[in-house]
């Protein structure tokens, strides 16, 4: 499937929104804070890149090589304007003068600097870091220290927060750090704020930002580019389809077969419906230990199962679905016959709130116990 991803020019996937902002740059109408927000996948992060990249080129246009560098710089997230913030383990020390990279275990570190490369060449991927349940306040306090400082770069400071509403964890201390900045924008920089939960970020913040919402993407746009990527024509149906309007499901996806995609799928439902001991055990061990080396991996597998409720329900209700195919359909009708009255959303409602679980540091082989238990009890 796809190996390298290319054709990914979220101008294009999002055109609606790219006009707005390339208008506010030819009008020199560029805000102080903005707030990026709307599903997951849709490109919120690549959006924010690309105008901060695209203002800073703007800057420059008297000299087009001097222009392009500074662009090529930025959406290779290497620019000497560009700060960005994302969120963190606690690291070794707590210390509120030590820097914050500093502060991160060596592993973590590495795994930071790795994820930011990915970025840089896919900029649907998400930068995840195990335990990374917060915005630190050590970030924002960087952050506003550096921000005030006088500079000799040509062009204008862009902060990019990713998963701003982790600004709000506990008791909102990096909220409350951060708004002491909008309420008093520094000169010449412009900071997004982008997140997919931006109910969760404090009222005093929401005010100060224009927000910018983005629509899921179409089933189209997203066939088109995995068609772009060499997925072949069944295969980027299928997964348009259960991607829902989500480009960096839809890639994550494409990375495999869609063979391989349906027997995960069948194994993952099997583990979590049947009541044995030794298929729990196996999904619980593996799952806890994919929490902590991968988490993607492991909110990908839960959103399988949730395609896969999804799917008997919609099979149960007389409605067509993209996972109703042969290697699955056979398995799918058993289990509408054997549980009739299976409460299958309150099943979908378990496996988000397992997902969820994750950001509150809870002890996860319990966590996953009482899903396949509690899933137990709402197949009755």
């Amino acid at each position: 499937m796809v190996d390298k991803i290319i054709n990914l020019d979220v101008k294009h996937l999002q055109s609606g929104i790219w006009n707005l902002l390339e208008k506010s740059i030819k009008n020199d109408k560029i805000g102080s804070a903005y707030l990026f927000s709307g599903p997951s996948g849709v490109g919120k992060e690549a959006m924010a890149i690309e105008y901060g990249a695209a203002i800073n080129r703007e800057h420059l246009n008297d000299d087009k090589s001097v222009a392009d560098a500074s662009y090529t710089r930025f959406k290779n997230l290497q620019h000497e304007l560009l700060k960005l913030i994302v969120p963190l383990p606690a690291g070794k020390t707590q210390k509120d003068n030590i820097n914050i990279l500093e502060s991160l275990n060596t592993a973590d570190l590495e795994l930071l600097k790795y994820n930011i490369a990915q970025k840089s060449t896919n900029l649907f991927h998400k930068i995840i870091l195990p335990n990374a349940t917060r915005i630190r306040i050590n970030s924002i306090r960087e952050l506003r220290k550096s921000l005030y400082l006088k500079s000799n770069d040509i062009g204008k400071k862009i902060v990019l927060i990713f998963d701003a509403h982790l600004l709000s964890v506990g008791q909102a201390e990096s909220a409350n750090a951060l708004l002491k900045i909008l309420e008093e924008p520094p000169p010449n920089t412009t900071l997004i704020l982008v997140t997919d939960k931006k109910n969760q970020l404090l009222p005093t913040i929401l005010s100060r930002c224009q927000h910018i919402d983005f629509p899921p993407l179409t089933k189209e746009v997203i066939k088109n580019t995995l068609l772009k990527n060499n997925v072949d024509n069944e295969s980027a149906e299928l997964i348009a389809g259960i991607s829902q309007g989500n480009m960096r499901k839809a890639l994550a996806i494409s990375k495999d077969s869609v063979d391989n995609l349906l027997k995960l799928i069948q194994e993952l439902s099997m583990s979590v419906i049947n009541e044995d001991g030794t298929k729990w055990r196996k999904f619980i061990n593996d799952n806890s230990q994919m929490i902590r080396k991968d988490l993607s991996q492991f909110q990908y597998n839960i959103y399988l199962l949730q395609l896969w409720v999804k799917s008997v329900y919609h099979l149960r209700i007389g409605v067509s679905d993209e996972l109703h195919r042969p290697e699955l359909l056979n398995v799918m009708q058993q289990f509408n016959q054997k549980y009739p009255k299976a409460d299958l959303q309150n099943i979908d409602i378990l496996l988000e709130d397992a997902i969820e679980s994750i950001g509150r540091n809870l002890y996860m082989s319990l966590i996953l116990t009482n899903l396949l238990v509690n899933i137990q009890k709402h197949l009755k």
